[in-house]
């Protein structure tokens, strides 16, 4: 059975990993939050998560900032994962004991048999505060990255780090290059 918001709370104050607790209307998306997270003064970075799949039913949860383009092509391809796409809300329920709109990083605690690959964006550990859901989108804690990685390692849970920024800088190189090399561009 899938932890609740009170329960997540009480095992990240058990395990000592500090955080702010903000109560506010339920957000689906990072762009409903916006207005919420400014006018309740909320800091550190505004994180995304999508709960993803591919054709050999491997599922992953990325978490990046939320101004961090994703493109899941060039995702997929830098980490050999073929046609990877976003999952149904059946699946991230029965996996990560969520609904859509509340995907965070702490609902991996309900993924008991670790089938969900966790991929964070680099740019997610470069800042002070991030900003996830409890396990419910009409909250929003702030936490250190440190103490994500400390949660990650207490429920043993491995994750791949993927810098979105450094790639997509190196995709639009090798795209300039390709176009110098054939003389398209004057």
């Amino acid at each position: 059975m899938a932890l609740t918001k009170q329960q997540i709370l009480q095992y990240l104050e058990t395990h000592k990993i500090a955080y702010q607790l903000y109560q506010h209307a339920p957000l689906m998306t990072v762009q409903q939050g916006l207005s919420v997270i400014s006018e309740l003064g909320i800091p550190g970075a505004i994180i995304k998560n999508l709960f993803l799949k591919d054709d050999h039913k491997n599922l992953y949860l990325v978490s990046a900032t939320s101004d961090t383009r994703i493109d899941l092509k060039t995702l997929g391809k830098a980490l050999n994962i073929k046609n990877i796409r976003f999952a149904d809300a059946i699946l991230l329920s029965n996996h990560l004991g969520v609904q859509p709109g509340s995907v965070t990083p702490l609902a991996l605690i309900n993924d008991t048999n670790s089938t969900v690959q966790m991929i964070v964006d680099a740019n997610v550990l470069r800042q002070q505060y991030i900003q996830i859901h409890p396990l419910q989108n009409d909250a929003t804690i702030v936490i250190t990255p440190t103490d994500l990685v400390n949660f990650l390692k207490l429920i043993n849970r491995p994750y791949r780090i993927y810098d979105f920024e450094q790639n997509e800088e190196q995709f639009y190189l090798k795209i300039l290059k390709i176009l110098i090399a054939t003389s398209v561009l004057v």
